[in-house]
């Protein structure tokens, strides 16, 4: 049997960190079955970036990724896995660098596919943690319009780059591609290691060989505390790209992530909750058009016919959450620095804008200063 390479390109936002902590944590257990993580994700995660941005340095840029070919070229098993969701970002030029260097193999696509009622609030908060402005409310409107005559927003950008599995499964449809499967991502009730288990069966991993007793999740926020990201990014955006990652990473991790669990999650309105349902329908098509594989259930994409129970208008987070969200996080950035705060840490009236801006504003100068000072 020839060496075979199985590309998992994402998409984004459906629990390709899961499988990803499942390989590297377990690299030595599935390389004894004859299945290599190719490079490890670090590596991965470089080269993909490397091809993503060619034509900047054609031969430079194509390197790592080269290194990564080669070494499925004379693995000593019989498959290896490459799982990096910016794979699923590739334009045909860019899908063209990347299999080029793999011919002569059997190359197939993994791509795994999540409930777009899941997946809206989950990219609002990729976007909040990325510069993003929007609040909930103004995001939604934004990823289901169509672009004006001045092009589509951030957010709609954004959205659909990572989402429009249509349009990631026809660039990938090439001859040099033997086959693409679609994995449904499990609803939450289902067991922990059903995801694993249905991306091991597409891959031809045995999945007993993992332990996922170590495996880690991206860590999720709450409503507030993304709206606490969207009123900061403001203060935020002459930074360059690490910069801004140095800052908020371990902020989101340390601090705000541990709201989660006092914090609304953010809710879809009832026209959102109709598009979400519409682009299930579109999912769900495409997985029954011969185009490619089901591994799943057509049931993880649910198209609800009573969407009744969601509101006319999307509420926003809690005041009084978001206020303690800007409070907590005031505290830890004074505390970083050791200096006083100039703004008041009692706002009188918890649904004024003002007061929770002047919080965040604040915070926004200590982290920064901190920041700098860690350098």
């Amino acid at each position: 049997m020839g060496r075979r390479v199985v590309l998992h390109i994402g998409a984004m936002k459906t629990g390709t960190s899961y499988v990803q902590s499942v390989l590297g944590g377990n690299k030595d257990e599935i390389a004894g079955t004859g299945v290599e993580f190719l490079g490890g994700f670090a590596r991965q995660t470089k080269a993909v970036r490397d091809v993503l941005r060619l034509p900047k340095d054609d031969r430079r840029n194509r390197r790592r990724w080269e290194r990564i070919a080669r070494a499925a070229h004379e693995m000593d098993g019989h498959t290896g896995i490459v799982s990096m969701e910016f794979l699923s970002f590739a334009a045909p030029r860019h899908v063209e660098a990347f299999l080029a260097p793999l011919e002569g193999l059997d190359v197939r696509v993994l791509l795994t596919v999540r409930d777009q009622f899941r997946v809206v609030p989950a990219q609002w908060q990729t976007y909040t943690r990325n510069l993003g402005t929007d609040d909930w409310s103004t995001y939604l409107r934004a990823i289901e319009k169509a672009p004006g005559r001045r092009g589509p927003s951030r957010a709609h950008r954004t959205f659909h780059r990572a989402q429009d599995v249509a349009t990631i499964v026809e660039r990938w449809s090439v001859p040099a591609v033997q086959g693409i499967d679609v994995v449904t991502v499990p609803p939450s009730s289902a067991p922990r290691d059903e995801l694993w288990r249905r991306f091991a069966r597409a891959a031809g991993v045995r999945p007993d060989v993992a332990d996922l007793g170590e495996v880690k999740d991206n860590e999720s926020l709450g409503y507030a505390s993304c709206d606490w990201l969207r009123r900061a990014n403001p203060h935020l955006d002459d930074l360059a790209p690490r910069s801004y990652r140095r800052l908020v990473r371990p902020l989101a991790r340390g601090v705000l992530a541990p709201l989660r669990d006092e914090q609304d999650r953010p809710r879809l309105d009832a026209r959102a909750a109709a598009w979400a349902r519409s682009r299930n329908e579109e999912l769900r098509a495409l997985a029954t058009s011969g185009r490619v594989s089901l591994v799943g259930d057509l049931d993880d994409l649910p198209v609800p016919d009573d969407l009744s129970a969601y509101p006319e208008q999307a509420p926003p987070p809690p005041a009084d959450q978001v206020l303690r969200c800007a409070r907590v996080v005031h505290e830890h950035a004074v505390g970083l620095g050791g200096g006083a705060s100039g703004a008041r840490t009692d706002p009188g009236d918890p649904g004024d804008p003002e007061d929770i801006d002047e919080l965040v504003r604040d915070a926004v100068a200590h982290l920064r200063r901190a920041s700098e000072e860690g350098r």
